[in-house]
């Protein structure tokens, strides 16, 4: 324990002393001047409360007394306003089944006009694009020379950028026709709206000028005395004439969009078989400058092939002098042989000699010559064979090229046919 410490406290308890036993705290007194201000100012609190009490049931007899008088008057002000307000609901109620009635119309035929573009749309992508692009991949099967960028490639590419045009334009129309569409069902949207709350507005107004006060049936109505109008009644007429002018505007819009329509339709076929008729020409005079090339690939093969046999004839005939002559080489060698054998003085150059040798160097000379031109119609014969594969190989390019674009291309191209949609 710490030596200067007398007392502590716990939990409402004193401990005090030596052995710090507990002892109960005294409750807090007031003054009696506290007492005798505690008085006073609850009865003037008391004073003030009654006196405010009679004042206000002074002022309550007096209003009921002014609401006596004015109640009826403002009634019938209100029944008066109320059977006008009826009078203008209808007025507006008509007009706006009138506006709703040309508006569905208008809604049916600018989706009937949505389905002629989509049916464009389809057509452009589904045979015009996929038949180009076809022909286009059918056109890179072809081999050697001919695969060359020609005027069939040309108008090809030109009808692709024809057919991609005529897509953008038929889908902006498609989104145009979409937009107003939604335009024209938003509008009837807000017609119906329009409709239904003031089909809802008219028969609470003509409930409420069926109501008397003097009625039992009248029931419990809320107190709606501090609910402020959200609306003026400038801004609920203009919000009526705005949704009659913008269904209005929307009817003017999907009109000339029909038109615009119509005209597009017509335009986009007129494009696309000018486009389909030329690319048509350029094939069929590819098509005959390939079959008249190829004809006269097939004559000059026929020519070649002519020469080819004229120049083995002539091999042959070359071989068989060159063999005639080698036989001839043989016997005068045999001679110059045999006269090798001659005895002592005899083995003489004379004239015999003289003529042997000069017989053996002439048929030597004309060996060569032979040979040089059996190797000059050998390599003439391998030109004429190199000429023929290669009239081959031209000749069957030339009938793929006639394949790929008179049957392939062509037959694909007949199932082009464009109409008004």
């Amino acid at each position: 324990m710490l030596p200067n410490l007398k007392s502590r406290r716990i939990t409402g308890l004193q401990l005090a002393g030596k052995h710090l036993g507990p002892v109960a705290k005294c409750p807090p007194r007031y003054s009696e001047e506290d007492w005798d201000y505690n008085n006073k100012i609850k009865f003037r609190i008391t004073c003030d409360q009654e006196k405010l009490a009679e004042r206000i049931v002074e002022e309550s007899r007096r209003v009921v007394d002014e609401t006596k008088d004015t109640t009826k008057n403002w009634q019938r002000e209100v029944e008066h306003h109320m059977r006008e307000r009826t009078s203008e609901i209808r007025f507006l109620v008509d007009e706006l089944n009138r506006q709703k009635k040309t508006a569905a119309l208008e809604d049916e035929a600018l989706n009937t006009y949505r389905n002629r573009v989509l049916n464009c749309i389809e057509f452009l992508k589904d045979k015009s694009l996929a038949i180009c692009k076809q022909c286009l991949i059918l056109r890179e099967g072809r081999i050697g020379v001919d695969l060359c960028d020609d005027e069939v490639d040309r108008s090809l590419r030109r009808e692709l950028k024809v057919i991609k045009g005529c897509q953008g334009l038929a889908d902006a129309a498609l989104k145009e026709a979409e937009e107003q569409i939604r335009k024209l069902r938003a509008a009837i949207y807000l017609l119906d709206q329009d409709l239904a709350a003031k089909d809802k507005s008219l028969a609470i107004d003509e409930k409420n000028l069926k109501l008397k006060d003097f009625q039992h049936d009248l029931g419990k109505g809320q107190d709606l005395s501090k609910q402020h109008c959200q609306f003026s009644l400038t801004e609920w007429q203009a919000q009526t004439y705005e949704n009659l002018e913008a269904n209005a505007k929307a009817l003017v819009s999907a009109g000339q969009l029909r038109a615009y329509i119509d005209l597009l339709l017509k335009q986009v076929c007129e494009d696309m078989q000018n486009q389909t008729d030329r690319t048509n020409e350029s094939f069929e005079r590819r098509i005959a400058e390939t079959k008249h090339v190829k004809q006269c690939l097939e004559n000059k093969h026929k020519d070649t092939m002519d020469h080819i046999h004229q120049v083995q004839r002539n091999m042959t005939e070359l071989e068989k002098e060159m063999m005639d002559k080698q036989r001839a080489i043989t016997l005068c060698q045999t001679r110059l042989s045999n006269r090798a054998h001659r005895p002592g003085l005899e083995l003489t150059c004379d004239m015999v000699q003289d003529a042997l040798y000069n017989e053996l160097q002439a048929l030597k000379a004309s060996v060569c010559k032979l040979n040089q031109k059996l190797n000059e119609n050998k390599a003439s014969m391998r030109y004429l064979m190199h000429v023929q594969v290669m009239q081959e190989e031209e000749i069957n390019i030339k009938a793929n090229t006639c394949k790929i674009d008179e049957v392939d291309c062509m037959t694909l191209r007949q199932a082009l046919k464009y109409q008004t949609f």
